[in-house]
């Protein structure tokens, strides 16, 4: 079917289109008309994501933000929120409401339910582009109505975002107290069975958690690997001490002067005076008590160097000795050792348990929800509902639609000639002339040169004369 062949039958069947096209047009208005008018009210919130817990310190990041928005939009459509609009607004002591709900479902059913539904029906949420504000919509019968039920709505939803996050910190702290306490206990018996051990076999464990003759053991160890590393140093300051006392030294320098003096006198006086001979007499004296001397250091030293050789030695001694003790004592040592360890196991299990109580604590009486009111509540004085623009353009366009299948069906079911292209196509040999009141030119005709092929027209196409 070529353009003009569809324009024929539109013009054709015109009446069939205007015909649906009004139809359409005029149920569509009677129908709105017949609905009651709906005005829609906003109220905002910011969603404080952003900001650290008081508590726990953490924040929301990448996938969890987007979790977190999501449950907050379904807990504002949710039936505890929406039952909580329900009693806030006396819906249930309202005689209005009451017939609706009567007239609706025969008065079979909850009521409080009814009407929690109706509210979520007409409500929306969802979040404003390119922030963390989440808008509440709802739609009433006015203004107003709407105005102090979105208000609501936002109020309930704050008590019941801090209800459940304050409720839930609550039911977990429970739970944590228990283990806290079961912890607890448990830790008890162990410092008890430990306790008990200790006292039975007479072994302290210290306040490092060390046993007391190990701790002991290891002291003496480390007492005895410091003496050794120290006892080379010590035998060589006390030899040194014994050759460079200050006696000796003070008696040295006494006989480089004397020999100095006995030099002077045996050029000046000679080998056989008595000067020089007591001189000399003088030099056997100190020579003698520098012997005596270094003798006596030389003893004091080697008394110094035998005394850390038996330091050492009584070191020695006692260490092997302990070591002795707490090889005997290994078996004991090791089941009080895991005693130990099992009383640090209980005691780390308490203290987890008791402080992750304590948050759960403070979380459970927090004040702050961590949403913020954004102004107040905001209605439209316009109806958003019915839209007539929207209204009278779509039916128009649907009933243009419907008229345009219809009269090409009605067209179908009967088809006629009509034009040229209709001949031809009917049949099927080319059409020579058209016989045709000579000055009469109608627009089908020029738009049916508009659309031709692009060839010229010939004489063998022009109407006969």
């Amino acid at each position: 079917m070529s353009i003009m062949q569809f324009l024929r039958i539109l013009m054709v069947r015109r009446w069939i289109i205007i015909i649906s096209l009004v139809t359409c047009v005029v149920v569509a208005v009677a129908t709105a008309k017949s609905l009651p008018e709906r005005y829609d009210a906003r109220a905002r919130v910011i969603l404080d994501v952003v900001k650290p817990d008081p508590v726990t310190g953490q924040m929301l990041g990448g996938p969890a933000v987007r979790s977190y928005i999501k449950t907050q939009t379904e807990l504002i459509q949710d039936y505890r929120v929406a039952g909580d609009v329900v009693d806030r607004a006396g819906w249930l002591q309202n005689p209005a409401v009451i017939a609706a709900w009567q007239a609706d479902t025969g008065g079979v059913g909850d009521m409080r339910r009814w009407a929690a539904q109706r509210i979520i029906n007409a409500t929306n949420a969802g979040m404003v582009d390119t922030s963390n504000i989440l808008e509440i919509t709802y739609e009433g019968p006015n203004p107003e109505v709407a105005k102090t039920i979105v208000s609501m709505l936002r109020d309930a939803y704050i008590d019941a975002s801090l209800r459940f996050r304050t409720d839930s910190a609550g039911r977990t702290a429970d739970w944590y107290r228990e283990q806290s306490d079961r912890a607890q206990r448990a830790l008890v018996a162990a410092e008890d069975a430990m306790n008990k051990f200790e006292k039975d076999n007479g072994i302290v464990m210290g306040p490092q958690n060390a046993e007391a003759e190990s701790s002991k053991l290891a002291s003496l160890q480390g007492a005895l690997m410091a003496a050794r590393a120290s006892a080379t140093d010590r035998d060589f300051e006390a030899t040194r001490a014994a050759t460079t006392a200050p006696v000796v030294d003070q008696l040295k320098v006494q006989l480089a002067t004397l020999n100095d003096q006995i030099g002077q006198a045996g050029e000046r006086l000679g080998t056989e005076h008595p000067t020089y001979k007591a001189l000399l007499s003088r030099r056997q004296m100190l020579n003698s008590e520098i012997s005596r001397e270094t003798a006596a250091a030389r003893a004091a030293g080697a008394m110094q160097s035998g005394s850390s050789a038996s330091s050492i030695a009584r070191l020695n001694a006692e260490y092997e000795a302990q070591k002795a003790l707490v090889l005997g004592m290994k078996g004991k040592l090791n089941e009080l050792g895991q005693l130990q360890r099992e009383v640090e196991l209980r005691r780390d299990q308490y203290q987890k348990a008791a402080a992750r109580t304590a948050d759960l604590r403070l979380q459970a009486n927090l004040s702050e929800s961590g949403l913020v009111v954004l102004g107040d509540a905001m209605a439209n004085g316009a109806p958003s509902f019915p839209k007539w623009p929207m209204i009278l353009g779509m039916s128009a366009g649907f009933g243009l639609a419907l008229g345009i299948v219809i009269a090409m069906i009605t067209e179908l079911m009967a088809r006629r000639v009509r034009g040229v292209e209709d001949l031809a196509f009917a049949t099927r040999a080319p059409v020579l002339a058209i016989v045709a009141e000579g000055n009469r030119t109608s627009w089908l005709d020029r738009i049916r040169n508009r659309f031709s092929s692009g060839r010229k027209a010939t004489a063998e196409w022009q109407p006969a004369q």
